[in-house]
């Protein structure tokens, strides 16, 4: 049967102290080589087996000691080198000194017993030594006794044996006992410490007696644990207290002693060293935990905020003399980065309560306290606990009685919270809060805790978050980013058993509470980033803030490295992540509101939008939450304390609501701000850094800028107003405060360096000074003497042109004149280039065939290069200037602004370097004065995205306001145009104004007609962006789309429309025509011709028919297309009407032949006494079936005509002329036309307009006896 054994550990792999004694490792190496069958190898071949396993570091020093050739005499060096001869005496001291140490083992402690024996020599009386030893420093006093009382007789074997059995029942007693020594939970000890005043070790041996205390007990005579009181051997019996004065007893334990006294002094000597638990206190609460570190119970004082849990090294080597430490201890700093002398590592196994850990490393430190840090904290099992204050009242709320339509949906979350273990039920609990339903983005619920009340009983923790100052600064360098997201990071916290009554909710369906940290409660935010930041301490390019986790590098190399650290320790703390937000190494990542690159920080686009959306404010709450919106945005937003000054105008207190134009452009600048901010850089410790100040009569602002690259870019903006007290200060008092408060305001990037302080007040520079008072004002003098301005170094700047206003004073960064780069500068520069130094060589001595990469660009060019001057170098004519003078170089030829062209002329014929037309356009482009003034060209254009063409006609409308026009009428000076996408069919509408309600009319109109599109695309003009024109669009279902800031070709089929239009109104009107005339002459043609993207009219593609023109009439005539379905439908639908109204009015033909006599119904009276019938009339022609043709020339429908028969001479008529109108037709369009030969009709047959309209007036039915028609 085939078998392997384990391979043989190393000797010494690392430097330092070897983990096991030579004796012992030598001992299994000849063990392993029995083991495998090696006994009878060749000398050759065990001598190389005992090199390979001495590992990396004992082979190192094995070369050391001179050849070896045998198995033997390499055992013998090696022995002679580890192996150090011992004096039996010291090994015998050292073997009475072992003692039994609290919570170890007797097997454990007589086998140590046994190897420290084996190398005294002491013969036959090993056995018993081994036992007196036992009897004599043995912690446990029942054993002593038990064998004091035994005879000579006893042998070691039986003593060991009466030993585990007395050892056995204590244990025994101990579990049945009402408390055990450990808790079944893991629980912290709260001690009190007193001031340091002993050294490291006595404090250890003393929270060590104290903890043992607890299991065991202690001499009242001297305060020691290894014996009872009036013990026999006791150290007191027979001295005399130095307290009381009294016998027997010493005075660290005289019961006469005031409670308060303090120890007796101690004589003099060096400090203790300061740990980081330990800030000038009298007394102060710590927290101890009792672990066992193989079988040896160990105080560790518990520091979570520590990444790394330590042990002293005096600590060790008292407890575990025998073992050895590895030399791969980490650098660690404790409080004020102050570093921690570290001597290595150490495993052990760790057990505390009910938990174990077979093998955890520990750090050892030279000095300080045995520290229980953060990385055994979580692999304890260790919990949050929550503290509250003992003064506050638990708190029961009512139960709020959930929706009848959301219990399912709520039972369903919290059934799936109980399986999943973060909530547990309960039948009561002194705390009770109400459930609190919120609504995902997803759609589902989300159920939460109102911890209103118990968050004022909680204490909460302290620990800081970051600030966006903070990590901002992190990322400066970096270029490859991944943002990671915590899946639910609070429930990934565990909440102390202790604590949970607080979480406890009450719900339709019972009493629950959390075991895991709940949302919304006051401690969680900085209890969990405390727990994110410690157990990431120690990672490079690592950013937190709460859930969210940012991995940077300047590489992807690096970043890739970084990212495996950080997954290793998620996984080894058991910590989930959302797959679905998590983002890998991209360029740009959205991080606390703001969008992180490589070049700085900038808004997202999402808030921008979101403060672009809203409406003017119309009450002083909407108002301030304008301001509060903007204001997160404060650092992007030069001038903001003056542009928002009307606006808090109207928060101050008794202020009344007045809005003014002054608000209204207040509005609409800081979101014009918001719509092109500056991209601020990530701030840099290296990079030189400036304060650019300045004071108006209203406000203070600044920028901070670094020169970073070359190029000087603004890190931040801020502003604030003056007080009534401050805008009274004189011109330099307020400059000065300018300066003082930009100081204060950046102190966490100004503190602790030097820095350029920028003003354009030119006297300010001497008050600033800081070397004597002389007649400074008194306010300037105290702000200087001792302040952060002496780390300043005071700058005017050349004052602004006349034309500069206050604001745009604020917005400049003037970059001093860098100083000349003498000859001196080039050949001091030069000599420290590494790259120029390599150059030089390859000059003088010959070029390799392979170069470095970095000098390639100087191989290719080799045949120009030359030396000058010992140092320099020169390709041709033109000076190879180093890399740290290259910036300095080109700030001197870009000193006049002149351009890339002009600043390439100056350099090529002086300087040269590889890159160096790239480096001059580089910075050019990133020019703030070139940029500002206008002289860099428009940025490049991104490449064409046609716009997807709707599948349907009306689907997706463009909208667009053209005008103002000038020379037409004042009502018509605007056009509203919609132009659908699909078809190209524009509508167009003349108006006056064009404001909202102008043009959602318009809009409405339009959807009357042809319907609701889906997509409406219009540009951000205020109408456009209004909350009312939001709301029209949002209750019609239509998607809105407004294109970017000033950029108009998103918009480009109704931009491109609005052209054509403006054309064609010019050229009409060039004609003479009315301008309304003009406008339907152009949309006619228009919506005629055939579109040349389409191919189609837009009338044919909109409605299905081509529309007919003058020209078209000369066209030959075809047979129309026939519809067959539509055409026979509309025949029969026409056949059945004709047939329901013939039967219902019973119609007659109308027997009204030419010359007959009729009269006509009239269509209204001119008063009751009137009749209906006008005088009779003949009929000269019939123009249709029904249409007829009266002496007058009317022409009337036969429903008006009635037969009369023909009038007599005498006959009176009507008694007044009648003015007959045209009535119905049904003739076609062509037969409407009057005769050719006909004259035209007299003007003095129409009867005058009514006055008023007229109504039908129905006569009393008292008249009916009497005859009215007269």
């Amino acid at each position: 049967m085939e078998f392997s054994l384990p391979s043989l550990s190393p000797f010494l792999a690392l430097p330092g102290e070897p983990p096991i004694p030579w004796i012992r490792w030598q001992e299994s190496f000849e063990t392993f080589i029995a083991a495998v069958g090696l006994e009878e190898a060749s000398d050759s071949r065990k001598r190389a087996l005992l090199i390979h396993n001495l590992g990396s570091e004992g082979q190192h020093i094995f070369r050391t000691f001179g050849p070896a050739p045998t198995y033997a005499e390499c055992v013998t060096k090696l022995s002679g080198h580890f192996a150090a001869p011992q004096s039996v005496m010291f090994r015998r001291i050292v073997f009475r000194q072992r003692r039994q140490q609290t919570g170890e083992s007797v097997h454990h402690y007589v086998a140590d017993l046994r190897s420290l024996a084996s190398l005294c020599k002491f013969g036959a009386l090993q056995e018993e030594l081994i036992r007196d030893q036992l009897a004599e420093h043995t912690n446990n006093q029942k054993f002593r006794e038990k064998l004091l009382m035994s005879l000579d007789d006893l042998s070691l074997a039986k003593a060991v044996e009466m030993a585990f059995q007395i050892e056995c029942a204590a244990s025994l007693a101990s579990q049945l006992a009402p408390s055990s020594p450990f808790p079944s939970q893991p629980m912290l000890l709260t001690q009190t410490v007193a001031p340091c005043t002993e050294s490291q070790d006595s404090l250890e041996v003393n929270f060590a007696g104290r903890q043992g205390a607890t299991a065991r007990q202690t001499c009242g005579n001297c305060g020691s644990s290894s014996h009872v009181t009036r013990a026999p051997t006791c150290p007191a019996k027979g001295q005399r207290c130095q307290c009381c004065g009294k016998p027997n007893h010493f005075a660290r334990v005289c019961r006469s002693a005031p409670a308060a006294a303090d120890p007796p002094p101690r004589s003099p000597g060096p400090p203790a060293p300061t740990t980081i638990h330990s800030v000038s206190a009298t007394s102060q609460p710590f927290k101890w935990c009792t672990v066992e570190l193989d079988g040896v119970c160990l105080p560790l004082l518990l520091d979570t905020a520590a990444s790394k849990s330590l042990l002293n090294v005096s600590t060790v080597r008292r407890l575990f003399p025998l073992r050895t430490f590895k030399a791969d201890a980490e650098d660690l700093y404790g409080y004020g980065h102050n570093k921690i002398g570290m001597v290595g590592t150490i495993t052990f196994s760790v057990h505390y309560g009910t938990k174990a850990l077979p093998s955890f490393t520990f750090q050892v430190s030279r000095q300080g306290a045995n520290l229980l840090g953060f990385d055994l904290f979580c692999a304890l099992g260790f919990s949050v606990m929550d503290n509250t204050g003992p003064e506050v009242r638990p708190v029961i709320q009512p139960l709020r009685r959930l929706p009848l339509a959301l219990r399912d949906d709520v039972t369903a979350e919290l059934h799936k919270l109980l399986e999943a273990g973060i909530i547990e039920r309960l039948d009561a609990s002194p705390w009770i809060s109400n459930l609190v339903v919120a609504k995902k983005k997803s759609g589902g619920l989300r159920p939460c805790i109102d911890l209103r009340q118990v968050n004022k009983a909680v204490i909460p923790d302290k620990y800081p978050l970051p600030t966006v100052e903070e990590l901002s600064a992190k990322f400066y360098g970096s270029t490859v980013f991944t943002k990671l997201d915590l899946r639910q990071g609070y429930l990934q916290v565990l909440l102390h058993p202790d604590s949970r009554f607080l979480t406890a909710f009450v719900t339709h369906v019972g009493v629950f509470r959390y075991t895991r940290m709940p949302f919304g409660l006051s401690s969680a935010p900085s209890c969990f980033q405390k727990i994110m930041a410690t157990i990431f301490a120690g990672i490079p390019g690592v950013v937190i803030y709460l859930d969210d986790i940012v991995v940077h590098g300047a590489t992807a190399a690096v970043h890739d490295e970084r990212l495996a650290r950080v997954l290793d320790v998620l996984a080894s703390h058991n910590l989930t992540l959302n797959g679905e937000k998590c983002i890998f190494a991209v360029p740009a990542i959205e991080f606390v509101g703001f969008c992180v690159t490589a070049d700085g920080l900038s808004p997202l686009h999402s808030n921008v939008e979101a403060v672009l959306n809203l409406p003017e404010p119309s009450c002083p709450a909407q108002l301030a939450s304008f301001l509060g919106m903007t204001a997160y945005y404060l650092r992007f937003l030069p001038q903001y304390s003056a542009t928002t000054a009307p606006l808090r105008e109207l928060l101050k207190k008794d202020a009344t609501w007045a809005w003014a134009p002054a608000c209204s452009a207040a509005v609409r600048q800081l979101k014009s701000q918001l719509t092109s901010p500056p991209v601020l850089a990530h701030f840099d410790l290296e990079s030189p850094t400036f304060v650019t100040c300045d004071a108006s009569n209203t406000s203070v602002g600044a920028v901070l800028s670094q020169l970073q690259q070359g190029v000087e870019r603004p890190v931040a903006f801020a502003s604030r107003s003056l007080t009534p007290a401050e805008q009274k200060y004189s011109v330099g008092e307020r400059e000065a405060l300018a300066c003082v408060w930009a100081c204060e305001r950046w102190h966490v990037y100004l503190y602790g360096r030097h820095f350029t302080l920028r003003t354009d007040h030119q006297a300010l520079t001497a008050l600033l000074a800081t070397s004597g008072s002389g007649h400074k004002p008194l306010r300037i003098y105290r702000w200087s003497a001792g302040h952060l301005l002496s780390r300043a170094t005071p700058s005017p700047t050349p004052d602004p042109s006349p034309d500069t206003t206050e604001p745009e004073l604020i917005l400049m960064l003037h970059t001093p004149l860098q100083a000349t780069v003498s000859l001196e500068d080039l050949q001091l520069a030069s000599a420290q280039d590494s790259t120029l130094s390599q150059l030089r060589t390859y000059i003088r001595e010959g070029w390799p065939s392979k170069v470095p990469e970095e000098l390639v660009p100087f191989q290719r060019v080799r045949n120009d290069l030359s030396c000058w001057n010992d140092v320099c170098v020169a390709r041709g004519l033109c000076t190879v200037v180093p890399s740290t003078l290259r910036p300095r170089i080109l700030a001197m030829a870009h000193e006049g602004h002149l351009g890339i062209v002009k600043v390439k002329q100056r350099c090529r014929d002086l300087v040269w370097w590889p890159g160096l037309d790239r480096d001059i356009e580089t910075m050019v482009k990133d020019c703030t004065a070139c940029l500002v003034s206008g002289k860099t060209g428009p940025p490049p254009s991104p490449p064409l995205q046609p716009l997807q063409w709707p599948p349907a006609p009306w689907k997706h409308t463009q909208v667009d306001i053209c005008g103002e026009l000038h020379g037409i009428p004042q009502h018509q000076r605007f056009l509203i145009v919609a132009y659908d996408l699909h078809s190209k069919w524009p509508e167009v509408v003349a108006t006056g104004s064009v404001t909202t309600q102008v043009v959602t009319d318009f809009l409405a109109s339009l959807f009357a007609r042809w319907g609701i599109p889906d997509t409406i695309t219009t540009d951000n003009g205020p109408q456009f962006v209004s909350a009312d024109f939001a709301g029209f669009v949002e209750d019609r279902g239509i998607n809105h789309i407004r294109t970017a800031f000033y950029h108009p070709e998103a918009n480009g089929g109704v931009e491109r429309l609005n052209q054509t239009l403006k054309n064609g109104l010019r050229a009409h009107l060039a004609d003479g025509l009315p301008f309304s005339a003009a406008l339907h002459c152009t949309l006619l043609h228009y919506r005629a011709t055939p579109h040349s993207t389409t191919g189609s009219s837009p009338a044919l593609l909109m409605m299905g028919r081509e529309l007919q023109l003058p020209l078209d009439r000369l066209r030959a005539p075809t047979a129309p297309a026939a519809v067959p379905y539509q055409s026979g439908r509309v025949t029969d639908c026409q056949r059945r009407m004709k047939q329901r109204f013939d039967k219902r009015r019973r119609v007659r033909p109308p027997p009204f032949p030419v010359l007959d006599w009729v009269r006509v119904r009239r269509p209204n009276r001119n008063h009751k006494l009137l009749s209906f019938w006008s005088t009779p009339m003949q009929v000269t022609n019939q123009l249709g079936p029904a249409t007829f043709r009266l002496a007058d020339g009317s022409r009337w429908h036969a429903s008006r005509l009635r037969r009369v028969a023909p009038p007599s001479i005498a006959d009176p008529g009507t008694g007044e002329d009648f003015d007959p109108t045209v009535g119905d037709l049904d003739l076609p369009a062509e037969q409407l036309q009057a005769p050719a030969g006909r004259p035209p009709e007299s003007a003095g047959t129409q009867a005058e307009p009514e006055a008023r309209p007229a109504r039908v007036r129905a006569s009393p039915s008292y008249l009916r006896d009497y005859v009215t028609d007269f």
